[in-house]
């Protein structure tokens, strides 16, 4: 091969490496086009350029907004739930206490019904009134 063929040869790489790289950079520009919210309809690869700069800086400040938003959100939702804990700890409590109530009550009332039980059976289950009747069982007889 001679030089000025070589030369020729490598002239030609170097052509079809830069038309390569010329394709890759339309294809990358015409995609972000098509991706970038097109407000003017602007087709120059400038503008298209320019306004996915923009949308850019448009995505990272709302991002940024919503990350503020969120954690704040997050940090209400946390107080919130630890509210609601605090609440539903403090039923419980009441509610066991309601219930010990309630079984000393029953307790104390099946006390008393045993004992008013008890009590007639000591006095022999039987009582007299000023007239000499008694009483047994709710019927009333004549005692002598």
């Amino acid at each position: 091969m001679g030089s000025d063929e070589w030369a020729r040869q490598r002239k030609d790489n170097h052509k079809e490496v830069e038309r390569r790289r010329r394709g890759n950079i339309n294809e990358g520009i015409n995609e972000l086009g098509r991706i970038v919210p097109n407000g003017s309809g602007e087709k120059a690869k400038g503008a298209i350029l320019s306004r996915a700069v923009q949308y850019i800086h448009h995505l990272k400040e709302n991002e940024a907004r919503n990350i503020e938003k969120w954690t704040l959100e997050k940090l209400l939702m946390d107080q919130a739930m630890g509210d609601l804990q605090a609440q539903l700890e403090e039923m419980r409590r009441l509610w066991e206490e309601e219930r010990a109530g309630r079984q000393r009550a029953e307790a104390e009332l099946e006390t008393l019904r045993g004992g008013a039980a008890g009590e007639g059976a000591k006095e022999g289950g039987e009582k007299k009134d000023a007239e000499g009747e008694g009483e047994r069982g709710g019927k009333r007889q004549r005692v002598e």
